[in-house]
Order: structure tokens, then C-alpha cells, then sequence
């Protein structure tokens, strides 16, 4: 197989000259998504909860008139006994603000079910700072239960302090201390199958997401490099004059994506906002159009009068997944790296169903 020096590098020189490059290792990305102990998830949902139309000229650029629907998605990772979810939508208060005179395409029903499935989840990750990405956790009812089994990183934590991308999304230092917050260099595994790639460029947050599951099938969400499949065809970014990029990055991006597509037969990508994408997925059975809704049953053991995690190298499965019982627990053991996570409770602990530390 060959790929090209520019697919396989992403590189690119902006508009002052300077050169740079998206090349996240696939090879090194394959490896950390079997890493950790567990079984691999069996299958990935998605849900659309609501559409902005835009004119395709603002989607991509030399594009016409032509409007084009772009939904606001969020994914679902389904394993054995339990599920993680890829962003969380957004209320409908918050989509309604991005377009408040002329209002847009907003599906109720399956925000209903997005919060359920956010409710059952084992894990949430946020992607980016982006409210369409996070208001479903920021703006729910239940946000401390949520937050304590939501990931983001030190940059998504800074941006939703200092640069939210609406007011009310903003966040205290005190709330963030709710999450469970990390950081790392390039790539990291959160949960089997699963590997989380820095990709700062449509955001300083983002981030990709590649996911692997047992049937082989492997799944990269580019999430927000490119607002539909196009983009990354034609190696062409969004023109949309409110949108303020790092082109040269969201570039790069492109073409390391463009080179995945056109030589990576296994891979299937996503976006984020592309409806025709969507469709042919969820039509293809790469992706579900229903999420799984059904409480799943975390597995625990009783030992020495202790539980064990099972996301503990020395427990049942992997990480993350049942430490959000004890956040702040959580939260110290993540500095200690992934693979040393040995989570005891007392047995006063179990009872407790406060997800605020």
C-alpha cells in the first residue's frame, strides 16, 4: 500500500509560511486501542437531535447556494455491560440560540433518548468545548451526575472557563472540579477500543476519536475537521465567515484524512455534521440509528470487604468506567497513569449515590 508523502504528512504552509503537520501514527493508534484489559465494544450508535441549514458556500469552500443540512450528532459505544457516549448534544434552549430569529430543525424526541442514554452510560468524553458538543451535560438537570463520569481534557476545561461558546455554558473552576479532567501528549486510550487523538485546529480542544470493535470493524470520528465528507475529498475547508479556524491545521487534517479514506479499506470515517454521511452509515449497519437505552448492570466484586474496579488491571474489565463512583478518587488516580488504577471503597462508600465531590 502506498500512501503519499502530503496524505500521510498533512502538511501544509499557511498563509505567513509556516509549516505544519498532522501525522498521528495509525500503526501506534491500533496498538493503544487493545491496550487496556476488556472486551471491545460491540457496536456504535448514533443519534441526530437536531439541524442547522446552511448555504454550501459557508460548508466548504467554492461552494454555491445550495443549502445543506447539518445535523447535530452524538455517538454511542456499546459494550457487553455498558456504554460510552462521544459528545451530548445540546438542549433545545441552546440550539435555538445560535439562530434565534429564524429557527431551525430541532428533534425533541431524540434528545429525550440522548438523555437517557447520557443517564446510562458508564463514561461520557467531550470532544470539544463546542456547545452542540457539551450542552447536554452542561445544561441537564442532573449535571453533577453527569459531570463526575465525563471526560475532558485540560484544554476543553480551559475553554469552557475563559472561552465558552455561548455565555451560559460557562463554567467555574469549582464546576469543573466535578469532572474527571487529563491530559496527554498525542494519543490516549480511555477505555478498550477506544483512543482519543489531539486534533487542535477547528478548536484549541478538539480532538478525533478512534474506536475499534470486535467484529474488527474500526471507526474514526474526525468530529469537527470537517463539516461534511466533501471536506476532506477535495481537501477543502469551511468558508463560514463566523467560523475562526487554524487553517493551516483544520488543513493538515484533511489530508491525513483524505489519505485514510482513499487507503485505509477497514476504516470507515465519520463527521459530525454530515446528514448524507449519517444516512448511508446508519443504512450500511456501520453505525445504529437507535440508541441502546437499556440500564446495564455494572460489574463489581466484593472483596475483603472492599470493591474492586473493574477498569483496574487487577479487576474484571478496564478503566474509567465504574472510578466515577468516587470522582474525586477519580481524579488523583488519573495523575497516576491508567494502568494503576486499584479503586477500594469501604463498604460505607457503596451506598452513597452522590456523584458531587
Amino acid at each position: 500500500m502506498t500512501v503519499s508523502s502530503d496524505a500521510v504528512n498533512g502538511e501544509v504552509e499557511d498563509r505567513v509560511g509556516e509549516r505544519k503537520q498532522f501525522q498521528p501514527d495509525l500503526a501506534t493508534i491500533r496498538a493503544l486501542s487493545t491496550t487496556l484489559p476488556g472486551a471491545l465494544p460491540l457496536a456504535v450508535n448514533g443519534v441526530r437531535v437536531a439541524a442547522s441549514i446552511r448555504p454550501r458556500k459557508f460548508v466548504i469552500e467554492g461552494g454555491d447556494d445550495t443549502p445543506v443540512t447539518m445535523p447535530r450528532t452524538a455517538f454511542q459505544i456499546v459494550y457487553p455491560d455498558c456504554s460510552v457516549m462521544i459528545d451530548s448534544g445540546l438542549d433545545q434552549a441552546t440550539h435555538d440560540s445560535f439562530s434565534p430569529d429564524k429557527p431551525e430543525p430541532y428533534y425533541p424526541e431524540q434528545f429525550a433518548k440522548l438523555r437517557r442514554a447520557l443517564d446510562a452510560a458508564g463514561l461520557i468524553v467531550l470532544t470539544h468545548h463546542h456547545a452542540d458538543h457539551v450542552a447536554g451535560v452542561l445544561c441537564a438537570p442532573n449535571f453533577f451526575e453527569l459531570a463526575a463520569k465525563t471526560i475532558v481534557t485540560t484544554d476543553v476545561a480551559h475553554c469552557m472557563m475563559h472561552t465558552p461558546h455561548r455565555p451560559h455554558l460557562k463554567l467555574s473552576a469549582e464546576a469543573i472540579q466535578h469532572f474527571i479532567v487529563l491530559d496527554y501528549p498525542g494519543c490516549y486510550p480511555v477505555a478498550p477500543g477506544i483512543v482519543l487523538i489531539k486534533a487542535a485546529g477547528h478548536s484549541p480542544d478538539s480532538q478525533m476519536v478512534f474506536i475499534r470493535l470486535q467484529s474488527g470493524q474500526e471507526i474514526l470520528h474526525s468530529v469537527d475537521s470537517a463539516w461534511i465528507m466533501d471536506n476532506i475529498r477535495h481537501v477543502k475547508g469551511k468558508a463560514a465567515p463566523w467560523v475562526k479556524e487554524d487553517v493551516a491545521a483544520v488543513t493538515a487534517q484533511l489530508r491525513w484524512l483524505k489519505g485514510v479514506h482513499e487507503t485505509e479499506g477497514t476504516i470507515t470515517i465519520l463527521v459530525t455534521h454530515d446528514d448524507e454521511l449519517f444516512d448511508s452509515v446508519t443504512k450500511s449497519g456501520i453505525v445504529g440509528d437507535e440508541l441502546a437505552l437499556k440500564q446495564r448492570r455494572l460489574h463489581q466484586e466484593k472483596q475483603g470487604g472492599f470493591l474492586r474496579c473493574d477498569f483496574c488491571p487487577r479487576g474484571l474489565r478496564a478503566p474509567l468506567f465504574w472510578a466515577w463512583r468516587r470522582p474525586a478518587f477519580m481524579r488523583r488516580a488519573i495523575r497516576r497513569g491508567p494502568l494503576r488504577w486499584w479503586c477500594r471503597f469501604p463498604p460505607a462508600d457503596r451506598a452513597t449515590s452522590s456523584r458531587a465531590s
